[in-house]
């Protein structure tokens, strides 16, 4: 296989004839135990490591994360796929890797490259929000947390290595020529499908979710937009003991969520999320270290 792009958590490689598994020219996306995160205290005797998909710096490896990435991934496709919301998976390789459609990616070259600080878009991140929480309810902290919302579609490109990423407005989209309003529209009501589709899948295990987020592309061969990357447990945020009113809202959030403001900075935690590690012991995806 031709080795494409050397990723934080996935390598991406070429099927080629030489390989005898067929589908030549299409990719294999191998998962690997790495994860991202931040460091909390760094050099000081309280030091610790913090793993979250949020980031983009690799601080650490997770034995088995790999297998079970992709074992959360090819079960998400398929229910994706199952319910003709397109992507690019096309089926399992072993363990580790799975065989996918090439895409083309909604990027951005670096036109700035003699400016310090200047950077490519190498691909945008799209976030459903069913909840008020997290970084929504920091930006605008005038709703009850965990107030019910309509599938609320947010676009982010993703920022650079120890920074957040950045939320991106239609307009923006459409004028740095990296969307057109048609795309924009496109993938927000596919967004919202998905989002549909995914939480009756986690209200089966008595498991309500909060939001999420999905990677889009084009595919190569005819341009049509859909799901790319992965699906992974850890791009979810899920609660339990989720009780809602007839309109959504969560009624017992005042036992759950608490809120702060100090130096001019929010912080909202929630007792009753779960990890990935624990949301993936409720869909039984596993790594067995005996094998």
């Amino acid at each position: 296989m031709k080795l494409l792009y050397v990723g934080k958590t996935k390598d991406v490689f070429e099927i080629e004839e030489k390989d005898g598994i067929g589908y030549v020219g299409k990719f294999v996306m191998h998962f690997k135990d790495s994860a991202t995160g931040y460091i909390v205290d760094k050099g000081k005797p309280t030091e610790r490591v913090v793993f979250d998909s949020g980031y983009d710096t690799v601080v650490g490896e997770i034995p088995g994360k790999g297998i079970v990435d992709r074992q959360s991934t090819e079960y998400f496709f398929s229910l994706l796929g199952k319910k003709d919301i397109p992507t690019h998976f096309i089926e399992g390789l072993d363990e580790r890797r799975i065989i996918v459609e090439p895409a083309v990616l909604f990027s951005l070259e670096n036109e700035a490259e003699e400016f310090e600080g200047s950077a490519n878009l190498h691909n945008l991140e799209v976030v459903f929000r069913r909840n008020y929480y997290g970084s929504l309810w920091r930006r605008h902290p005038h709703k009850k947390p965990g107030s019910s919302l309509n599938n609320l579609v947010e676009i982010y490109s993703k920022g650079l290595p120890n920074e957040p990423d950045i939320l991106m407005r239609d307009d923006t989209l459409i004028e740095l020529g990296i969307m057109k309003p048609k795309e924009i529209e496109e993938v927000k009501t596919m967004t919202k499908r998905v989002a549909d589709i995914l939480s009756e899948e986690f209200t089966r295990r008595n498991l309500h979710l909060i939001d999420g987020k999905i990677e889009v592309g084009k595919r190569k061969s005819d341009g049509k937009i859909m799901v790319i990357d992965e699906i992974s447990t850890s791009v979810f945020r899920t609660c339990k003991g989720f009780v809602p009113d007839e309109k959504g809202n969560c009624t017992v959030y005042k036992d759950c969520i608490k809120t702060d403001y100090k130096d001019g900075k929010r912080t909202i935690i929630a007792k009753n999320l779960l990890n990935a590690d624990q949301i993936a012991e409720v869909f039984g995806f596993k790594y067995d270290p005996k094998r």
